[in-house]
């Protein structure tokens, strides 16, 4: 796993990263919305706000794909052009069309973004413990191997921020759900869970190469002025978007 820097982008109001790794792709479009002067976004604000950003960033008219999330395993994919009036529910969603973007929202989970330039496929995942423990990532393979023929080996991964494993404080009932080596344990302390690795692990169990897969080392929960965390500020907390799509 690689490390990745970003690029910090602003039009005045929206706050946004673009991740280098990602930005050498050049049929794509990506982003990650942070904290701005809207803390609190509704559905409706969050809508309008990624519309603008999208229409500017693409210099298209887009439809906005936004799953309602239920913190499991599902991979939705999206291939033809009536599916775009479904309501999508799950954590994870794949395409290999231009005229939609995908979008996830988080607030300290784990956001995945995924690119497929042989086949151009993109997605996204939204990983909290729950879909990590159920395999979301081995789901997402499965589906982009089954409906698009992608090979795990021709993706590329970028992992967001999302709460580390220096803040991921989980119980111990909970940290027998998850390998060892997934866990940071200190004396005295309660044991973190280290989110990024357990994907990661999952990913390269897929066949994901490992010299293609990529994470920032931002913590949400640390880092107040640029990140929402659910840890941290409880029902007052903001959400973060990420967002992807084909040009």
């Amino acid at each position: 796993m690689r490390p990745a820097d970003f690029r910090l982008n602003s039009d005045g109001k929206t706050r946004w990263l673009s991740f280098f790794p990602l930005l050498n792709f050049d049929f794509i479009s990506h982003g990650f919305v942070i904290k701005s002067k809207e803390q609190n976004p509704s559905t409706q604000v969050k809508r309008i706000t990624l519309k603008k950003l999208i229409k500017r960033i693409s210099a298209e008219e887009k439809h906005i794909i936004i799953p309602q999330q239920i913190h499991g395993n599902e991979c939705l994919t999206i291939k033809k052009v009536d599916e775009l009036k479904r309501r999508y529910k799950g954590d994870a969603i794949l395409t290999d069309r231009k005229d939609i973007f995908l979008t996830v929202s988080v607030a300290d989970c784990l956001p995945i973004f995924l690119v497929e330039p042989k086949r151009k496929v993109v997605g996204l995942i939204h990983a909290g413990w729950r879909g990590t423990l159920l395999g979301i990532a081995k789901e997402t393979i499965r589906k982009a191997k089954e409906k698009f023929g992608c090979n795990p080996e021709d993706f590329t991964l970028l992992f967001g921020p999302a709460i580390q494993k220096c803040c991921y404080e989980i119980s111990e009932l909970m940290a027998i759900l998850f390998d060892e080596d997934g866990m940071i344990r200190m004396p005295g302390e309660k044991p973190k869970l280290d989110l990024i690795y357990v994907n990661m692990k999952q990913f390269l169990n897929c066949g994901v190469k490992r010299k293609k897969i990529f994470a920032t080392n931002d913590c949400t929960f640390c880092n107040k002025d640029m990140f929402h965390s659910f840890r941290r500020d409880g029902d007052k907390a903001g959400r973060m978007i990420a967002f992807i799509g084909i040009k």
